[in-house]
């Protein structure tokens, strides 16, 4: 029985979900993923909580719960500061997969992986994902690849920018195009670099799927509380499209792959529908005297409104190059615009908040700064239960029910040295599928849980979001042919890695080496193996913050995603 010493090949499937893969494998449109899932095993794969991006591809890539690498969302408090700022690579603790392998002497190719900027210097080369500024930052190592690139003619480019302006056919026509362009342009980028790089394992990170899901799901799904009757004989399809072209290529990408390379096909987190119910969190604070607001003039509302409706007319009729012109002169200008719909708190008087700018993934704060400087645990325990109890009593306006179906304790889910980075209390939106809405100071209680009745806005708000199980498919090598099992964690990814390769796994890795999908044989004759970890980089030792302009940008790709207002 040979030796774990494969080579590795990592395709993932951002938000890829089995709920919708499974359907149409069977209808025969997933003919490279039909023939994956008979040569190899597949499981459900466990998120992290929240299952959200950022902190879920770190979970993967160090193999560690959050609370050992620090980075929990897009956004993170400033260290001494009330403010947040936008999560990068550097926010991270740790060593990643592809560190450890270069340090171990294996080559490595890393191709769009979500929070790998600024890029590390890998044994081989990595092209960093989501958390890149612009096509102008140095997210290539070596930089030299750019170069290789455009002589090649490939046009390598970051993610869309354009997918909150969605109002027209024409624009949904364009974007669906763009999202399918873009994700053949990384596919020729890897098989290019395969060629000229080889390497012992690689990654690369298709992100249309969770994109196209984002905004198409409510031309899908006829019971979606938003359902488009009107535009789903055009985009009903618009999400299976997207499917089938990554199907292909896939299917690109494993051309002239050998028996010595096991192939793992894996997503961050699941999907489903967002629901109507519309949450003014910080209002339902405000109600229960854990918050207050700075009460403003009027003349300022006013000038606040008017500078609103610029900003709108500016982001809507503006040319991309343009308002990347304009964000380049004014960086300031555009994130105080982008910072207009903020309710303003008074801090002194505050208990618990939410950041209401970030609304993708609704967190609650405690605050532990200016008065409440020296509160002890056991007021921090009150408070904590003080405000779930109030976030628990939350009634669905049509159904009586709660409109949060839990709220989790950061202390219940993390460990490690930087769980007290994390915040407080986390509602369940990835199981209610609720959106937060920006509150209103002093508005009535009917605002705080709503029904919305409007249609969703082309790009503006989510008709789909994230669930907690992602997908796991593993085949070649000693994979088991046709193998359905439970239990495996994005955390397990990277032992599962290391041990294929033949490696010892660090043994302040959370997760575990799969073994039940492997042949049984090869697993008794090559037990898994641990080993002391090195000294973890500490978070924030090397962090590089954006600069404004960068982050005006990564601030406008978010909001064209529709993680931010």
């Amino acid at each position: 029985m040979p030796k774990p010493k494969y080579r590795v090949l990592i395709l993932g499937l951002d938000g890829a979900t089995f709920d919708l893969m499974l359907p149409w494998v069977n209808e025969g449109r997933l003919p490279v993923l039909e023939r994956l899932l008979r040569d190899g095993a597949r499981s459900n794969l466990k998120s992290t909580v929240p299952p959200i991006t950022p902190c879920a591809w770190t979970s993967l890539m160090t193999g560690k719960n959050p609370g050992k690498h620090g980075l929990f969302d897009f956004v993170e408090p400033i260290p001494g500061s009330r403010g947040f700022r936008f999560t990068n690579a550097s926010s991270r603790a740790g060593e990643t997969l592809w560190g450890y392998l270069s340090r171990q002497g294996r080559r490595v190719g890393v191709v769009n992986v979500p929070m790998t900027y600024p890029p590390e210097h890998v044994n081989g080369y990595m092209i960093s994902g989501l958390d890149t500024p612009h096509e102008h930052s140095k997210f290539m190592f070596p930089e030299t690849l750019k170069q290789e690139l455009r002589d090649a003619d490939i046009d390598y480019r970051i993610d869309l920018q354009h997918l909150g302006n969605m109002r027209t056919d024409a624009r949904r026509d364009h974007e669906l195009a763009e999202l399918k362009k873009r994700e053949s342009i990384r596919t020729n980028t890897l098989k290019l670099l395969t060629e000229r790089y080889p390497a012992d394992f690689r990654m690369l990170v298709y992100s249309a799927t969770d994109q196209v899901q984002h905004h198409f799901w409510h031309y899908m799904d006829s019971t979606h509380d938003k359902y488009d009757a009107a535009g789903a004989p055009r985009y009903q399809h618009a999400i299976r499209g997207v499917y089938e072209h990554i199907d292909q290529q896939i299917g690109s990408v494993l051309e002239g792959e050998d028996e010595n390379t096991v192939v793992i096909i894996m997503s961050d987190h699941g999907f489903g529908p967002t629901s109507n119910v519309r949450l003014r969190l910080n209002q339902v604070l405000e109600q229960q005297g854990l918050l207050q607001f700075v009460h403003e003039h009027r003349s300022s509302s006013l000038v606040r409104k008017l500078a609103g409706t610029l900003d709108r007319l500016l982001r809507f009729t503006l040319s991309n190059d343009a308002k990347r012109t304009i964000a380049g002169m004014f960086p300031k200008l555009r994130v105080w615009f982008e910072r207009l719909d903020e309710a303003q708190v008074d801090w002194d008087r505050t208990h618990a908040y939410v950041n209401e700018a970030y609304r993708s993934s609704p967190s609650v704060w405690l605050n532990r700064q200016g008065a409440f400087a020296d509160i002890d645990r056991g007021q921090l325990r009150d408070k904590l239960v003080k405000v779930e109890k109030v976030l628990e009593g939350l009634v669905d306006p049509k159904t009586g029910q709660p409109a949060i179906s839990n709220v989790y304790r950061s202390g219940d889910l993390y460990h490690g040295p930087y769980s007290d980075r994390a915040p407080d209390l986390l509602p369940s939106w990835w199981e209610d599928g609720f959106l937060l809405d920006q509150s209103v100071p002093g508005g009535p209680e009917a605002l705080m849980v709503e029904r919305s009745k409007s249609p969703i806005m082309g790009g503006v708000e989510f008709a789909g979001s994230h669930r907690l199980n992602g997908v796991f498919m593993i085949a070649g090598g000693p994979a088991r042919k046709g193998l359905v099992f439970d239990g495996a964690e994005i955390i397990d990814v990277a032992p599962t890695v290391l041990y294929l390769m033949g490696l010892p796994v660090p043994e302040d890795m959370d997760g575990r080496v799969l073994t039940e999908c492997l042949d049984p044989n090869f697993v008794s004759q090559n037990a898994p193996r641990r080993q002391t970890a090195l000294e973890p980089v500490e978070v924030g030792a090397g962090h590089q913050d954006f600069t404004d302009e960068e982050s005006a940008l990564i601030a406008k790709r978010l909001q064209a995603l529709g993680y931010i207002a």
